[in-house]
């Protein structure tokens, strides 16, 4: 019997001024929807026009959904081409790019797309472009937009086993060509990279290559917390002094206002086996050295993807396996109409996690 899935999409405000972050009550609400969607993993979220659209996942090929948050209600779209997974969208006009991603194959031994795949929001149809040259093929990697050309950092070209790499490469999607840039300082996988202003930044994830002859660490704690800054003007590379407090793979993150959001993903520890995190941390990488500690998500989640629209931060989709809920969801009280979701987010088959939770009900925090 094949089960349906809900996403759970949050919903973060956040307040910015010029000179400083100020101190406010601010936490994550989760939205209501109108009707909802099956959920996935290792997925893609972009925003355009006001739009959210919710791309790939690890598992069967599934369709876009396009979500409006005017009126909350969520829209199939196009089915993708292929099964799309361990990516991070990026856009550029009126299209959603997938520039890498695992297609084939199950875990540990997932196979890199070899092609771009191209979602036009206009015309509800997907492309395809040319796609890495076999030897720098990956997924799990970083990608983000400056200046009209489109930039993918690290990641790792086979699966999880091995290849977890320090590439850089551009896309230019006016001629449809790729170009090597310098490598990173860093090899990392399951990351992320965002731009603010004339930067880019490498952030997050783990060494998923990693192997211990002794089998007592497993490569989920073998997360990176360095954050490697291109600089365009000068095309050289940098670290931060600013080092994540803590490491995932698998979380998402967002500029809003010049200031980069890390958001949840997937850890472990010598004392604790891996599992999804609701940790999020910002930095204003202009005018400090030191990232500082968020409002914890309302569920920890892993191969979520993130967006912005306006002065809010979304996020979508993702797993929640392994974590202690209990998944029931409350029964109603005489009386009480309020609409409920569950969300039971599937992900790949991993050591040391259990699978996705039966349930969890969709809860709403107030934002002071």
């Amino acid at each position: 019997m094949k089960s349906v899935f809900i996403p759970i999409i949050a919903i973060f405000f956040s307040l910015y001024t010029p000179l400083r972050i100020k101190a406010q009550r601010i936490n994550w609400k989760v939205v209501e929807t109108q009707n909802t969607v099956q959920g996935r993993s290792e997925c893609g979220l972009a925003a355009l026009g006001g739009k959210l659209y919710l791309i790939g996942g690890d598992g069967p090929v599934m369709p876009v959904q396009e979500f409006d948050i005017k009126t909350g209600e969520w829209k199939e779209k196009a089915m993708a081409p292929v099964k799309l997974h361990h990516f991070q969208a990026v856009t550029h006009g009126s299209r959603i790019y997938v520039l890498d991603a695992f297609y084939e194959g199950n875990f540990p031994n997932q196979i890199p797309a070899p092609n771009i795949y191209v979602y036009n929001t206009i015309t509800d149809k997907w492309g395809i472009l040319k796609g890495l040259s076999p030897e720098r093929r990956r997924a799990g990697a970083g990608a983000t937009t400056y200046n009209g050309k489109l930039y993918l950092v690290n990641g790792i070209s086979h699966g999880h086993s091995s290849g977890t790499n320090n590439f850089f490469d551009e896309f230019d999607p006016k001629t449809d060509t790729w170009t090597s840039l310098p490598n990173t300082p860093h090899i990392r996988d399951h990351s992320l990279a965002v731009v603010v202003k004339d930067k880019l930044y490498a952030i997050g994830g783990r060494n998923t290559s990693f192997k211990d002859p002794s089998g007592k660490t497993n490569f989920f704690s073998q997360v990176i917390l360095d954050v490697d800054c291109f600089d365009f003007k000068t095309q050289t590379w940098s670290t931060l002094k600013a080092r994540l407090p803590q490491g995932t793979g698998g979380g998402t993150a967002v500029v809003i206002h010049g200031i980069i959001y890390y958001i949840g993903g997937e850890r472990a520890t010598d004392t604790k086996p891996n599992s999804p995190q609701k940790d999020v941390y910002f930095l204003d990488p202009e005018r400090s050295n030191s990232w500082r500690k968020g409002p914890s998500l309302n569920f920890a989640r892993n191969g979520v993807g993130g967006a912005v629209i306006g002065d809010n931060i979304y996020i979508a989709g993702g797993a929640g396996g392994g974590m202690p809920w209990t998944g029931n969801i409350p029964p109603p009280k005489p009386g009480d109409t309020t609409k409920r979701s569950i969300s039971s987010l599937p992900s790949g088959p991993q050591p040391g996690n259990p699978g996705p939770d039966p349930g969890i009900a969709l809860e709403s925090l107030e934002v002071k």
